[in-house]
Formats: structure tokens, sequence, C-alpha cells
């Protein structure tokens, strides 16, 4: 059966010219032998528009890399994906809703898919299978040749780094962790850490014994906080950048059961601003990320790109800001 990049082909246009002749759009300016050319194609290739609820370009994919239960547990992917929607609305897309436990070959006839989290190269290829118009959100796919919306992670830990220092504080810790994609074969170390450590290299201030890292849970950040405070209590850091709101909750109750005073012992800032942190006593310090705008950048993102699968594709990168919201539980 021919398709529609036969008739491209064969015509010596693009698929998106193409799509929008057989459509009708009389928005689109191409000449009247153009427009003849394409149907005569078409005619001579026997196309048979297929039948469906809405027009290709009128439907995308967001694909999140948890499952819906994990989305639940974690507000910032949640945020993604609902700011991707209601971008996604306002342009009148139709959307197909996918999570890590879902089977990607069910996607079918969609302009653009909208990957949420992190993806192994396997994953990757499979997305690509359904189409070549991805863009990226929350990993940095540039160097892979892909789309991407990522948040400003060097100048915010930079901030927060400065932030202390101007504070009085020297010994500076990090509560980091690992991720994995969801078929385990990709290890994704925090971003982050890098521009922590030459930060404070830098400043004659960085000591590796002051980095936690575990599985940015809450349960995984009080049993770190708790396991070096009974290790070696009067070394502890007095000042601690946590890698988001949950395990700086989890580092709360360590800090609550061993009656470390916060921030008057330790200073804490996060990283999300979730709505938890203005809940939690004392409310945290946290770098505000604006989640639901990198969902609907990666939305807007759609249109440019070319639907012709044209190998001079120029993939982008776009860096939302973020800024530092101060609390109770910093200096």
């Amino acid at each position: 059966m021919a398709t529609i990049k036969d008739i491209a082909k064969k015509a010596g246009v693009s698929i998106t010219t193409v799509s929008r002749v057989l459509n009708y759009d009389k928005t689109l300016s191409v000449s009247d032998t153009t427009r003849k050319k394409i149907f005569r194609v078409a005619e001579d290739l026997a196309y048979t528009k297929k039948k469906k609820a809405g027009n290709i370009k009128d439907n995308i994919a967001i694909v999140q890399w948890y499952t819906e239960q994990q989305e639940l547990d974690d507000l910032y992917y949640l945020s993604i994906r609902l700011g991707a929607e209601k971008r996604a609305e306002r342009l009148h897309y139709k959307v197909h809703r996918f999570f890590a436990n879902d089977s990607l070959s069910k996607i079918k006839d969609v302009k653009a898919i909208v990957a949420i989290g992190k993806f192994s190269d396997a994953q990757i290829k499979v997305i690509l299978k359904v189409t070549a118009n991805v863009i990226f959100v929350d990993f940095d796919t540039l160097a892979k040749g892909y789309d991407c919306v990522v948040t400003d992670f060097d100048n915010s830990t930079e901030s927060v780094l400065t932030y202390f220092i101007e504070s009085g504080l020297k010994r500076i810790g990090m509560l980091s962790g690992v991720e994995y994609s969801s078929d385990h074969k990709l290890k994704i170390v925090d971003p982050r850490f890098d521009v922590f450590k030459d930060y404070l290299e830098n400043q004659s201030l960085y000591d590796p014994a002051n980095v936690f890292v575990g599985d940015f849970t809450m349960q995984s950040a009080f049993d770190l906080v708790n396991n070096a405070l009974k290790t070696n209590r009067k070394d502890f850091p007095n000042a601690l950048y946590v890698a988001n709101d949950a395990m700086a909750v989890g580092a709360l109750k360590a800090f609550h059961e061993n009656k470390v005073n916060v921030p008057e012992d330790v200073s804490v800032v996060s990283f999300n601003d979730t709505a938890v942190a203005k809940y939690v006593i004392p409310s945290l310090s946290s770098v505000k990320v604006d989640t639901g705008k990198m969902g609907e950048v990666a939305v807007s993102l759609v249109d440019t790109i070319e639907d012709d699968d044209d190998d001079h594709h120029t993939p982008q990168k776009v860096i939302v800001g973020n800024r530092l919201i101060k609390r109770e539980s910093s200096l």
C-alpha cells in the first residue's frame, strides 16, 4: 500500500507538503502545478487515505519513562507531563499517553513523540521506529542528535554553592542519587555532581566524604544521613545540597531523629520545589524548577521539526531557567 512518504519521494516534495495537499489545506502556499502533480502521483500509486479518528497532524504521543504509580510518587515528572498536555490542548493536538509498562508498538500515526525522562539507546531505537520526530524532556540528547528540553542544572548548582559560601558555610555536602532507565540498560549519574565538585575544588572546599549517593528516594536519603550522623556526627557537613525534595524530606527526618537542628547545625537547600517543600518543618529552601514549562516548551517544538525525514535536521537543546526560593531550612 502506497504511503505519503512514497508520494513525496516520487513527486520530489516534502511529506508535509503532500499531507497538506491531500488534506486540502487552503492555507498552504503551493503552485497549482505542484498540487496537480501530487494528486496525479497519488492516483498512479493507488494511494488511499487511512480512516482514523484524527488526522496524523493532530496527534502526538507523550511517553513517560515511569509507570503511572511511579509518576504519582514523583511530582516532578507528573508536572512535566501535565505541562505538555496543557500545551497540546491549546495547540489542538490529540494526545496519546504511554507509560513505562505500555507497549510502544501501540503508538500509531502520530506527528511526533514527546519522551519524558531517561531512555536507553535500545529504547530510543524502538521510539524512532514509530517516528523520527522526537523531543526528549529532562534528558540531554543533543549529543545523540535529538531535540531536547532540560533544566539549568549548572547555574542553579553554582548559585546554591555561592549562597552557602556567602553565608559563611564551608563544610558543604551533597545528597544525590543514581537512576536507571526502565529497562535498566542505562545508568544515569546526577549531572549536578560534576558542577558541584569542580566549583568546590576551585574554592579548595571539596571533600569526597561529604558526598552521599542514593537512589533519589526519601528512604534512601534517610538511611544515608542517619548512618553518616551515627558514624561521624562531628564532621557532618554544615551545609547540604539535596538533589530533590523527596530526598530532602528523608534527610530532615534523619536530622530530627538525631537531634540535629536545621538550619542552625545544617543548612539545607533542595531542588525542584514541589508542593511538599512549603509544608514540611522547617519549610525547604529549594531551587524552583518550572517543570510545567519544560513540558509546554517540548510540545511547542513539535512544529519546528521537519516531517520530511531530512537528514540535515539540526537538533536543538532548550534550557529552561529556574531560581532559588529561600525558606526556613537555610541560613
